[in-house]
């Protein structure tokens, strides 16, 4: 099975909630970047993979909790998505564990149910159930599926990790006006419209760098650039195949991790 990864559009960070979570808005977008996973019947659970994938060991464990499953699981993972990049790698790689376990044990649960199990267990899980375009609020288990039209993207990530703990940290430290870029775009259909609200609160705690590799996206042809999650991953978003292609021969030699990807519908 894919895991898809996902961006966002928009990211507005809003008042922190009393569980320690953010209350957020965010436009997500599932990308055709993916993971590849593979379930299969074991006595034993068995994830294999390079990683330490703790998501998956407790996706497992808290459906056989959850349901009396006696049954194990044997899971290969080949990982193709950046970790600890905006991407949601853990998260989506979790989801389809869920929707994955979901048919192999035949627990027959609704995607309700498995957006409900997900929220248990991370904020981006619920909305990798759901894929494609959200509209999500509250801590991310609040979902609104969209329409937004198919667009081409390049992606580039600078190098490094950026963990959500430690951004979540710096982000408190500073003071910005808030944009409420989320609701400006969540019913449009023009792409030049959605590229020129992109908005994501974690930018003001971004590296150099990464502002320079946004400038050097737009001059390369993209309609604007943005980070995903907290970053440090930028994404720019290109008016058709043709132009986002050309950006993508242009800077593939410079960056090591860069991908030419579309948007899902």
């Amino acid at each position: 099975m894919r895991a898809y990864a996902k961006l966002n559009l928009t990211l507005d960070i809003l008042e922190k909630r009393n569980d320690n979570y953010h209350e957020l808005n965010s436009i997500m977008q599932q990308i055709d970047l993916y993971d590849e996973l593979t379930f299969e019947e074991s006595e034993d659970i068995i994830v294999n993979t390079q990683f330490k994938d703790d998501i998956i060991l407790k996706t497992i464990h808290k459906l056989r909790e959850l349901f009396q499953i006696k049954k194990g699981v044997k899971v290969s993972i080949k990982k193709n998505i950046p970790v600890a990049a905006g991407f949601a790698g853990g998260s989506t790689d979790a989801a389809i564990t869920l929707k994955a376990l979901n048919q192999l044990w035949n627990l027959n649960l609704k995607e309700e149910q498995l957006i409900q199990i997900g929220a248990e267990l991370g904020a981006d899980i619920p909305f990798c159930i759901a894929g494609n375009s959200c509209f999500v609020k509250g801590k991310g288990e609040i979902l609104e599926k969209i329409a937004l039209p198919e667009m081409h993207i390049v992606l580039i990530n600078p190098g490094y990790k950026l963990l959500t703990k430690q951004a979540y940290e710096e982000l408190d430290k500073e003071q910005y006006e808030k944009k409420f870029s989320s609701l400006k775009i969540k019913n449009s259909n023009d792409i030049r419209e959605i590229a020129s609200n992109l908005n994501n609160d974690f930018i003001h705690i971004q590296k150099q760098d990464v502002k320079d590799i946004i400038k050097e996206l737009k001059d390369n042809g993209a309609l604007n650039a943005s980070i995903t999650g907290k970053g440090p991953t930028i994404f720019g978003i290109f008016e058709n195949k043709e132009s986002a292609e050309q950006a993508y021969n242009n800077l593939k030699d410079k960056y090591k991790i860069i991908f030419l990807t579309k948007t899902l519908k």
